[in-house]
This record gives structure tokens, C-alpha cells and sequence, in this order.
């Protein structure tokens, strides 16, 4: 028995019947895992793809993640977080990617995995490049 039917002792609301596209969305069981297509790589000898080790600050990493994220496809922050799973959320993502701060593990995680799917290569890079801005000096 659905719950309207319990609400409506004559039987269903036939106004709740059409509802609209977000509520069908927000009603869909959402799996963890997002189908996307595999990377654009560019042309043989031009290498377009942001490198993260070569940021030597804090100003220089986050710069560095913007133009990533143009490169993988310039989601919006509301896709990356659909595409992380929403480990994140879009304001997080806004508040981040446009802020001066270095981000934190789980943020940068979450990005990645956004923007290049389960490309550990790609972990690697981004990982190791955010672990030498925060080694002490």
C-alpha cells in the first residue's frame, strides 16, 4: 500500500500523480558507481592535461585544479559532485576551487575522482603534488 493511499482514506491523490522532472530524479535510487566515458587523451606530442607537480604553491595548485577541470570537461559544481558520488557537495566544490586555501585529502580525492574517474595515475600525480606544498619547509 502506498503512503498516499494510507493519507487519503478515499484512495489516492490523483493531483500527486504528476509530478514533475526533479521529483522522478530525486525519487531514482542513485548507485554509487557513474558510468562516464574514458578520458579525451590529446594528440601524440601535446600534452594539454594541467600537471599538478609543477605547482610550487598554494595559489599555483588551486590554479592548476581550475584549469584541470576545464581540461576533463568543465563541469559544473553541481556535476562534479553527482560524478564524486556526493562525497562533496557543490557549494564545498565552489567554495574550494575558488577559495586560497590548499584543500584537504578527501576534498582532492573527490575531485580527481570527479574529473578523472578511477584513474589511479592520476591519484598518484595529484596526491604527490599536494603532499610537497604541505611538507614543512
Amino acid at each position: 500500500m502506498s503512503t498516499t493511499a494510507v493519507l487519503e482514506p478515499t484512495g489516492p491523490n490523483a493531483s500527486l500523480r504528476s509530478t514533475g522532472w526533479l521529483d522522478r530524479l530525486l525519487s531514482t535510487p542513485v548507485d554509487t558507481t557513474v558510468e562516464r566515458i574514458g578520458l579525451l587523451r590529446d594528440l601524440a606530442g601535446y600534452e594539454e592535461r594541467p600537471d599538478p607537480r609543477a605547482a610550487r604553491t598554494t595559489a599555483e595548485f588551486l590554479l592548476t585544479m581550475r584549469r584541470y577541470l576545464v581540461w576533463a570537461g568543465d563541469w559544473s559544481y553541481l556535476e562534479l559532485e553527482y560524478l564524486c558520488g556526493g562525497a562533496v557537495k557543490a557549494a564545498t566544490f565552489r567554495e574550494v576551487l575558488e577559495g586560497t586555501e590548499l584543500p584537504r585529502y578527501v576534498f582532492l580525492m573527490a575531485f580527481v575522482t570527479a574529473c578523472a574517474g578511477e584513474d589511479s595515475g592520476e591519484r598518484d600525480r595529484w596526491v604527490s603534488a599536494w603532499r610537497e606544498l604541505r611538507r614543512p619547509i
